[in-house]
């Protein structure tokens, strides 16, 4: 999936920032009714260095913690993740999900991988696809503040080509437009 993604790139670092970013469709991932969002801000030396603390000794492989580009916070959950820039095309990241803080659990050391995925934004940036490179997940999200119509994203997935996946948040509705779920 990230292949074909990755063919014609398309994200700006500064389009990502600020309002959070709604799920509205997803691969390999059922949410049905849930909302889930996704909201992104620049990595600060005070952002990697918590996220260093917390996760540095439980990583298998340690990433340039230096070259630290976004976190990712995913509500209502409050998972994070720390990405990284990542050599090839535009919106290829590396990422440390920090566990440490939203689990019960303590991993082991050295058990956990870093992460690869791939952004792109969509239709002149109204969409965000966010793709999970080798666990095959997958959303497209656009802002809750301009809800799109569910022919929106149909046109959108559909022009893809990556294969079926299921609408999320379906009771959200825009205007008397309701999603429908399969």
């Amino acid at each position: 999936m990230c292949e074909r993604i990755a063919k014609q790139p398309y994200f700006d670092m500064d389009m990502v920032v600020g309002q959070p970013w709604r799920i509205y469709y997803t691969w390999n991932l059922k949410l049905d009714t849930a909302c889930l969002e996704m909201q992104f801000k620049n990595a600060s030396l005070k952002i990697t260095n918590r996220i260093w603390s917390e996760m540095n000794e439980y990583l298998e492989q340690q990433p340039n913690w230096d070259a630290a580009t976004l976190l990712l916070t995913m509500s209502p959950s409050k998972h994070e993740l720390l990405l990284f820039a990542d050599q090839g095309p535009a919106g290829s990241f590396v990422a440390v999900p920090n566990i440490a803080s939203t689990s019960n659990m303590t991993p082991s050391r050295k058990s956990i991988s870093l992460m690869k995925f791939t952004l792109k934004f969509l239709q002149d940036g109204q969409f965000l696809l966010f793709v999970d490179c080798q666990g095959g997940v997958g959303s497209l999200s656009a802002r809750p503040d301009r809800t799109p119509y569910r022919s929106e994203i149909e046109t959108a997935v559909a022009g893809l080509k990556i294969g079926d996946g299921f609408p999320a948040c379906t009771k959200e509705r825009n205007g008397d437009e309701q999603f429908l779920a399969k």
